[in-house]
């Protein structure tokens, strides 16, 4: 049996969580492959108890035409947004009731970096940052008005993050609408997420293990990794304050 200090430290430090490689589609508590993205929203092809049905066999007519209408802002997960296990958690009030299309895109000009925060679960989130020349690949969510609302308020926007319009390559055909993506407004490190490939960086590349240490070198301390992270999610105020710390706050 796994203690619950080691549970939340394990979270910590798996941030930005797993995800499929591809397309997929969160519905209702689910996570279904799709498999093809041709034509209208309604008609992608998406993997459903070993059988390949459309999109609106899977979540019903009326919710597959309100995609069809456009009815959804597109967003750019640059952290772990696009991972079921945190869409899990986000939505868990509507859990019976939540379609969510995730599509693999680019963002040229663009990589995806560690942020100088710590979240309140301990990780070192990431965040958009420009490099010229350079391209990374991520995943966008199609969040319905209500779950946009949803997302936008587990973002602390105007205080930790700010959402930044971005021009993306490889979207589906069907997809329309501008794209957005949440930026920290407090700076990052100059240390790419290695969780999303990039093309053409100059930057070094690393996982939570590196970001913890930047963080820890940032504080002007000597801890190891795994003593940090224990003392962060066990300590939620020596956590904000450390946060604060890191970011100049």
């Amino acid at each position: 049996m796994i203690d619950p200090l080691h549970l939340k430290m394990q979270w910590a430090l798996s941030y930005p969580f797993t995800r499929p490689e591809g397309n997929f589609l969160f519905v209702d508590g689910r996570t279904l492959d799709i498999r093809s993205t041709k034509g209208p929203i309604s008609g992608w092809q998406v993997v459903d108890g070993g059988h390949t049905r459309s999109l609106a066999d899977v979540v019903g007519a009326e919710r597959a035409a309100r995609l069809d209408e456009g009815a959804y802002h597109p967003v750019v997960a640059v952290g772990s947004n696009a991972a079921p296990v945190q869409l899990q958690r986000k939505f868990a009030r509507y859990i019976d009731d939540v379609v969510i299309p995730v599509i693999a895109v680019r963002l040229p000009g663009h990589v995806i970096c560690w942020a100088n925060r710590i979240a309140v679960y301990g990780s070192v989130p990431a965040t958009l940052a420009e490099e010229p020349g350079a391209s990374v690949s991520a995943w966008a969510t199609l969040l319905s008005p209500r779950d946009y609302a949803l997302m936008n308020a587990t973002e602390d926007l105007g205080v930790v993050y700010e959402a930044v319009p971005v021009a993306v390559e490889g979207a589906p055909e069907a997809v329309h609408g501008s794209f957005e993506a949440y930026r920290c407004l407090t700076g990052h490190f100059n240390v790419r997420v290695s969780a999303f490939a990039a093309t053409n960086s100059n930057m070094p590349q690393g996982n939570q293990w590196t970001a913890q240490e930047l963080a820890i070198s940032r504080l002007g301390l000597e801890t190891p990794v795994d003593r940090f992270v224990a003392e962060t999610v066990s300590d939620a105020a020596l956590a904000a304050q450390r946060d604060r710390d890191l970011s100049g706050g």
